[in-house]
C-alpha cells in the first residue's frame, strides 16, 4: 500500500512541476505577444490619436495579460527574461522618449520586427508546453518505482 502512495505522490510532484514550466514558458509568450501588440498600437497612437505615454500605458495595461500589464505599472518583468530580452525592453522604452515623431517611428519599427520574431518564437514553444506536466507526472511516476 505505501508503494502506491510513493508512486502518486511521486507523480504528482512531477506534474506539479511540469505545471509550473507550463505556466512560466506560456506567461512569457502572453508577454511578448502583449509588448509585440503594445508596439504596433503605440506606433498608430504616434501617428494619429497622439495620447500622451502615460495615458497610453494605463488604458493598455488594463486590456492586456498580467504579465506585461504588471510591467507597465511596475516596471519590472514578472516573467523569467534573459538579459539580451532585458536589454531590449529597456532600449524600447529608453527609444520612446525620442525627440521627433518620424524618428520614433523609425525606432518603432526596427522594434516591432524584433518583438515580432520573438513572440512567434515564444508562441511556438507555448505549443509545446502542454508536455510538460504529463512528462513530469511520467518522470514522478518512474522515480516513486525507483524510490521503492
Amino acid at each position: 500500500m505505501t508503494d502506491i502512495i510513493v508512486i502518486l505522490a511521486c507523480s504528482a510532484c512531477g506534474f506539479a512541476i511540469g505545471k509550473y514550466f507550463e505556466r512560466r514558458i506560456r506567461g512569457k509568450a502572453r508577454f511578448f505577444d502583449d509588448l509585440n501588440r503594445y508596439a504596433a498600437l503605440f506606433r498608430v497612437n504616434v501617428q494619429g490619436r497622439q495620447l500622451e505615454a502615460d495615458l497610453f500605458n494605463s488604458q493598455f495595461a488594463e486590456n492586456c495579460g498580467k504579465e506585461f500589464g504588471a510591467y507597465l505599472n511596475g516596471g519590472k518583468p514578472v516573467c523569467a527574461l534573459n538579459a539580451a530580452e532585458k536589454h531590449l525592453l529597456e532600449d524600447f522604452f529608453n527609444c520612446l522618449k525620442a525627440v521627433s515623431s518620424a524618428e520614433l517611428l523609425k525606432q518603432m519599427d526596427i522594434y516591432s520586427q524584433r518583438f515580432g520574431e520573438l513572440s512567434a518564437k515564444y508562441t511556438a514553444e507555448a505549443g509545446k508546453a502542454a508536455i510538460f506536466p504529463k512528462l513530469g507526472a511520467l518522470l514522478g511516476a518512474m522515480s516513486g518505482i525507483v524510490l521503492i
